[in-house]
């Protein structure tokens, strides 16, 4: 066929396919003995994001088997030395040219092409700019197996390319990745076909690929970003016989994830117009799709929070430390921590082009979920022109988005369904202006705005309408963990109350809410030294140590004495509730609060198998004890103390609250209503 007129050469390789396809035998069948090729064709199909009936999936099956049995003829005349027949066309970018591959260049390049239509003819039309080319092929079509016919083919088929390469090579890639290595040192190109699935032990990548997130085979990707070379793409197809077009992609780093996202993107293209010129459509149910990755990224997080110390902070952040690991993909953990003062400036990661990304968390006191990074980098890839995408939180969670959480699982579930709101929206300019807990730069773009110094809070705003917001991307902020008022509970005091003790009150928000109201006299215990320091500052009088240290001698008695969630923070809260009777003046009162572990969600997500700590809340890491209302009656009656007052924390009930409950008396087990419903039980008890 190769020495006919190409005219007929293309005519007789279009009948062959036409034949293949009715006995559904080509090369692939012969060398894999994959009979049923055809069958898996259409399996793949079928799983492309494109409409289509079955008969049209029918004529792709029958157009692959043409474009396949034109490759051979392809190989055929490569192998007859009539390349020169044939003419190409490249189209390029806009602004881009054939000095990608161009023969001057310092930068090794290698060029993934997917099985799609005249790909191996694309080889040799690369390297008709002078540059030396050289391809990956496999050993498999040289495998004892494989029929004899199919061996001798590929063997004339990469013989007859390399006099068209420029002195570059084919060679296998089972004989050694060292020499691939070289070409791209040396400033050589390589071509690698790039839609090929994971080998069993293989190294894979994760890449956007007709309509999903897809492993896919990684060893050359990865290849190529260890040599720090650069990474293009091409499309060749046939327009008519004789003649070819390349489309080419811009070449850029191989370690940049836009430039990956861009050779994929060409491929999913071209396959999506022309299903039937993708001869290796049998291999996509191969390639299932798997959950979205976000791109490599580092991670800049400052310490100086109000929680600095705490066992709450430390958890909290080794929980963000696993969620947001800032691995590259080489596995290195990629995390920096610094103080506000001391952290480096922008300049030093704008230096450092390892990484696109910069995920910035301004005050780990935080609570995300594990996609955070990936939605605030689909943020920024959904705005083209931002360089900045800023994390949504509590603070401005309004009206149908309040927050109604109380569990991890709970959480997570507000976030899913966050989901359904836009992927971006322009930021708010709130007065004043208040600076974010969570925010993503793209590095890339910023290194082209050359950006004014900033301080890392105030660079958000500093970077105008190129801060955008991530409406999906949601954390809730727990810094003022420990500055809460808790005024909620001054109505529960009996209005003679003139003294009050508060233990374990942080940094004195509910003294300060009582002077302000009854204009009396109150001492804050408080063990923890940060939050002291500060209550302190306050002009508070504060005595830093456990209750049991209380001399009544020498602090006298008090009207009330509370413990605003503490008794489940306490290895051993008998003792301390003990020590508080002793210090009550007569007629005094104990103020309690504590979160009811019966609450609804608790009790739903122990019914899925989940209990997960949490730096704060119901579930908070530091809790030692839970209680519900029986066992809060029974330790205040070991204490000696008995309940006057009880009320319930009782959010409003959800749609989710009311189906759970009804679920469980369908099923006939036993209900406590007003348990399901409270969220912290608030007592106030007497001396019996």
């Amino acid at each position: 066929m190769a020495r006919l007129p190409l005219a007929w050469g293309y005519r007789l390789a279009e009948w062959r396919g036409r034949l293949n396809a009715r006995t559904g035998r080509d090369w692939r069948s012969m060398a894999l003995g994959m009979r049923h090729v055809q069958r898996q064709a259409l399996a793949g199909y079928h799983l492309l994001p494109v409409q289509a009936s079955d008969a049209q999936r029918l004529l792709w099956s029958r157009e692959r088997f043409v474009v396949e049995a034109r490759d051979e003829f392809e190989a055929r005349l490569t192998a007859a030395g009539r390349l020169a027949a044939l003419r190409c066309r490249h189209v390029f970018p806009p602004g881009g040219s054939f000095a990608g591959v161009a023969p001057e260049r310092r930068r090794g390049l290698l060029l993934l092409t997917p099985h799609f239509d005249s790909f191996f003819l694309g080889v040799a039309f690369a390297a008709r700019g002078g540059a030396k080319v050289n391809l990956m092929s496999s050993a498999v079509t040289h495998d004892a197996r494989v029929d004899r016919a199919v061996q001798q083919h590929f063997s004339a088929k990469y013989r007859g390319l390399e006099p068209y390469l420029n002195g570059g090579r084919v060679l296998d890639m089972e004989a050694g990745i060292r020499p691939f290595y070289r070409m791209l040192e040396q400033g050589e190109a390589l071509v690698v076909l790039g839609d090929a699935p994971v080998l069993p032990q293989g190294v894979a990548t994760q890449v956007d690929f007709l309509g999903a997130s897809r492993l896919l085979a990684g060893g050359a990707l990865r290849m190529a970003q260890k040599a720090d070379c650069d990474l293009g793409g091409y499309i060749c197809r046939m327009e008519r016989p004789g003649e070819y077009v390349m489309e080419w992609c811009e070449p850029g780093p191989a370690n940049d994830p836009e430039t990956v996202r861009r050779v994929y993107a060409l491929f999913t293209r071209a396959i999506e117009q022309s299903p039937g010129h993708w001869w290796a459509s049998d291999l996509l149910p191969a390639m299932p799709p798997c959950p979205p990755r976000a791109p490599a990224y580092h991670v800049l997080a400052f310490t100086d929070s109000p929680l600095e110390g705490s066992a709450e902070l430390n958890f909290g952040l080794r929980a963000l430390q696993r969620q947001w690991p800032g691995a590259m993909d080489g596995g290195s953990t990629r995390w920096h921590m610094a103080r506000h003062d001391t952290a480096p400036p922008l300049a030093a990661f704008l230096e450092d082009a390892d990484t696109s990304h910069l995920l910035v968390v301004l005050d780990p006191a935080v609570l995300g979920t594990a996609d955070l990074p990936l939605l605030l980098a689909q943020c920024l890839d959904a705005c083209g022109e931002a360089v900045c995408a800023v994390a949504e939180d509590a603070r401005f969670a309004v009206n149908e988005w309040a927050p109604d959480y109380i569990t991890q699982a709970d959480f997570e579930r507000y976030v899913a369904r966050r989901g359904h709101l836009p992927t971006h929206a322009p930021t708010r300019p709130p007065e004043p202006p208040r600076r974010p807990l969570v925010y993503m730069l793209r590095l890339d773009r910023l290194r082209a705005r050359d950006p004014r110094p900033a301080a890392w809070d105030e660079l958000p705003q500093a970077l105008g309408s190129a801060t955008v917001l991530a409406p999906r991307a949601f954390v809730h902020g727990y810094a003022a963990y420990q500055q809460g008022s808790r005024s909620e509970m001054l109505d529960m005091l009996p209005e003679g109350v003139q003294r009050l003790l508060d233990v374990g009150g942080g940094e004195g928000g509910f003294v300060q809410a009582f002077l302000r109201q009854r204009a009396g006299a109150a001492l804050l215990v408080e063990p923890g030294t940060q939050a002291a320091r500060r209550a302190r500052e306050r002009g508070l009088e504060v005595f830093a140590g456990p209750i049991e240290q209380l001399d009544p001698e020498s602090v006298g008695r008090f009207d009330a004495i509370s413990f605003l969630d503490v008794l489940e923070h306490l290895e051993e809260p008998l003792p301390a509730l003990r020590q508080a009777r002793a210090l009550l003046a007569p007629g005094g009162v104990v103020l309690v609060s504590v979160p009811n572990l019966g609450y609804w969600s608790v009790v739903r997500d122990l019914a899925g198998g989940r209990f997960d700590y949490l730096p704060v809340g119901i579930l908070c890491r530091t809790h030692l004890r839970f209680f519900t209302l029986r066992s809060l009656e029974e330790l205040l009656a070991d204490a000696g103390l008995e309940i006057v007052r009880l009320r319930r924390h009782t959010p409003a009930p959800s749609v989710e609250q009311r189906q759970f409950v009804q679920a469980l008396e369908a099923a006939g087990l036993p209900c406590d209503h007003d348990s399901l419903a409270t969220e912290s039980l608030h007592a106030l008890a007497r001396a019996r």
